[in-house]
């Protein structure tokens, strides 16, 4: 069963805000979500596969020279 919550528990837990997210929704962009009358809501899970659809790996480069100013 989907949990479903509001828009700012969604840019709370993404770290971002309620009209970044109202914006990505005009433009097409951002997690799914769901239109239930006049109420937008988030399914948890969904916001969850967004952040991992959306980490990205340091590249090789950015690796080595990290590990240069370690040393």
């Amino acid at each position: 069963m989907p949990k479903l919550i509001s828009t700012k528990q969604a840019a709370e837990i993404l770290g971002t805000t309620v009209g970044t997210l109202k914006s990505w929704r005009s433009r097409g962009l951002g997690p799914k979500w769901v239109k239930l009358g006049a109420a937008v809501r988030y399914d948890v899970e969904e916001l969850l596969d967004f952040i991992k659809r959306n980490t990205r790996v340091p590249s090789v480069r950015a690796l080595v020279e990290e590990r240069r100013g370690a040393l």
